[in-house]
């Protein structure tokens, strides 16, 4: 008996658990993912990767790039031209925004099966980086070098000036790229996610959450009123990802 016992000892001091072992996910891996991101305000792109600290908490990284508009932005077109384009009357300048930030990740629900659906929750805060461009539209003017002629033009919008009537629609992007402003800012922004695949490491995720933009300067987007100098909206987003 006492054989027996000493030989079963031996037995699990030498017994290997690592052959045991699978590759599943851990899901405390670091990940990455990209994607689309829409709300109100505007349309863009974000990236963010996600480093695991502990016990389901993550350290982010997050960056996004977005147009910004304004609510009061009304869209008009000139109707007694052929071929013209819509614009936003009062519009005369357009806003991007740059945003790199660092925040937390909450793990509230693994995906740990090909059916199953992860839960994670976040807030990030960091800069808000503006790029103001001033926006050109093509107008009819008189050509001075023909007598009764006229041809189009691409000039800053300036709703004071410019005869409405004669406004074909938005010059191309290119004009006027050079005259960009960058202005300073803060932005934050926090969310839901809800990530799912087929069980291997790359995901997908539709991402639901509130965004904020601060701009002490208070661009100009609409000529002659108060613009703003806080911009905020819900916002969705969809995005591939990977964890390595």
């Amino acid at each position: 008996m006492r054989t027996c016992l000493i030989t079963i000892l031996l037995s699990c001091q030498w017994y290997d658990s690592s052959a045991f072992k699978t590759d599943d996910i851990t899901f405390d891996d670091r990940s990455y993912k990209g994607g689309l991101i829409a709300s109100p305000n505007g349309f863009g792109f974000f990236f963010r990767q996600s480093t695991p600290i502990q016990n389901g908490l993550f350290r982010v990284f997050d960056v996004s790039f977005t147009s910004i508009n304004s609510i009061r932005e009304k869209k008009v077109l000139n109707q007694r031209m052929l071929n013209t384009t819509p614009y936003v009357y009062g519009k005369v300048n357009r806003l991007y925004a740059l945003r790199p930030m660092i925040g937390l990740q909450k793990t509230f629900a693994e995906r740990n099966t090909k059916n199953s659906i992860g839960v994670n929750g976040f807030a990030c805060i960091g800069l808000g980086l503006g790029f103001l461009k001033p926006i050109y539209m093509d107008v009819l003017v008189f050509d001075p070098s023909s007598a009764d002629s006229i041809r189009t033009a691409s000039l800053p919008y300036n709703p004071v000036e410019m005869d409405p009537q004669i406004i074909n629609g938005y010059s191309s992007f290119d004009k006027g790229l050079g005259k960009t402003k960058l202005i300073a800012g803060l932005s934050c922004k926090a969310g839901v996610e809800f990530n799912w695949g087929n069980y291997t490491s790359i995901f997908r995720s539709i991402e639901l959450g509130f965004m904020v933009d601060y701009f002490p300067s208070r661009p100009e987007l609409l000529y002659g009123i108060k613009n703003k100098v806080l911009y905020s909206s819900f916002y969705i987003s969809f995005a591939l990802g990977e964890l390595y």
